[in-house]
């Protein structure tokens, strides 16, 4: 497919615009966070913003918040709750629940799965979108929740019945979207590969199977390699943001008084690790990195029929990247733990049992 000039000068401008926003966003936030109290600590000044709180992504700071995505950040989240504010849905509707809003995003996940299957172009971008539509549900789901439980901010409720109930959603509707890669990369196969193949494989000639079968097979197992290449990177993913997200809000957002430190002492060293900047180069790293980034980044590539260039960047890079930045992470996190929990009960609990571990048997 050749791309009209006009279009990619569009395409150029909307990216730095865009880009450009992103950097915007975070200088504010980033100076938000070292200008204005993080934890509750009474000799720092409290943020007051001019947007509702709810709507303006920078009123609390929490984990998950600095590790989400940019577009869900600075664009879905405060829409789903501008959306809330004038339809009113967590406050009127009752009858819609978080978990209904949940299951009819994955219906929207199925039929995007169903356009991203098509060989048109045009109704494959139609996909994208209805995939796109289905994650600001996700986020207003969790908008909606939030509202409902008086939760302030974008925080993970880990455990609880809709914490699962919005994790198999969204891996249903993983599941959808790649069934319908699936389908596609068997219609179309990949440019300057395929093409090159023998029609009839060596040996065949006189077998009554036809070149059709034959290409079709190899497709098939192509298309396999690719979802289970993509799938793979996606898991790595989920699987370690989801995990950081715990660890982190467990030792970042305590407000246990049983920890036997101070809460003032516990929030300055919150507050600190925080605004370090060895902890803003991990939340921007899995920023870039998470779920629904990488989910994005598909989406893309689907959108601009850049599929096969995704795929062969993903063999290279798909799993050396996540694997590092969640070594990066593991180390800065347990540094982190003994900072914050350093004279706590549970800290001492913890050692004492790494140290009974490490003794050796006699």
């Amino acid at each position: 497919m050749i791309v009209p000039p006009h279009a990619t000068r569009v395409l150029l401008i909307l990216t730095v615009t865009f880009v450009f926003y992103l950097l915007v966003m975070d200088y504010i936030l980033y100076s938000r966070m070292q200008n204005y109290s993080i934890r509750p600590i009474k000799s720092e000044k409290n943020y007051d913003g001019k947007l509702a709180c709810d709507i303006d992504p920078f009123c609390v700071v929490t984990v998950k918040a600095l590790v989400l995505d940019y577009p869900n950040l600075y664009i879905l989240s405060p829409l789903a709750a501008v959306v809330d504010h004038v339809l009113h849905i967590s406050k009127s509707w009752t009858l819609i629940t978080p978990n209904a809003i949940s299951g009819f995003h994955v219906l929207v996940a199925v039929l995007a799965g169903y356009f991203v299957s098509s060989r048109s172009l045009c109704e494959r971008r139609i996909g994208v979108i209805l995939f796109e539509f289905r994650t600001w549900l996700d986020d207003l789901d969790g908008h909606v929740a939030r509202m409902r439980k008086h939760i302030t901010g974008e925080r993970s409720d880990v455990g609880s019945a809709g914490y699962w109930v919005d994790g198999i959603c969204d891996g249903l509707g993983c599941i959808a979207l790649m069934v319908g890669v699936y389908f596609f990369v068997t219609k179309n196969p990949i440019r300057r590969s395929y093409d090159k193949l023998p029609k009839i494989l060596p040996g065949l000639e006189s077998q009554d199977i036809s070149a059709e079968i034959i290409n079709k097979n190899m497709r098939k197992r192509f298309a396999w390699s690719k979802v289970l290449l993509i799938s793979g990177h996606l898991m790595i993913a989920s699987v370690g943001w989801n995990r950081y997200i715990s660890l982190y809000q467990n030792v970042l957002e305590a407000d246990n008084t049983l920890l036997g430190i101070p809460k003032d002492e516990l929030y300055i060293r919150q507050s600190e690790i925080m605004r370090s900047g060895f902890f803003w180069v991990v939340a921007v790293a899995w920023r870039l990195i998470n779920f629904h980034s990488t989910m994005d980044y598909l989406l893309i590539a689907i959108f601009l029929d850049r599929l096969w260039v995704y795929s062969k960047l993903l063999k290279w890079f798909g799993y050396i990247v996540p694997l590092v930045v969640i070594y990066i992470t593991e180390f800065h996190y347990l540094q982190t733990y003994a900072y914050v929990m350093r004279g706590s009960t549970e800290f001492a609990v913890t050692q004492e049992t790494r140290n009974i571990t490490a003794l050796p048997n006699f």
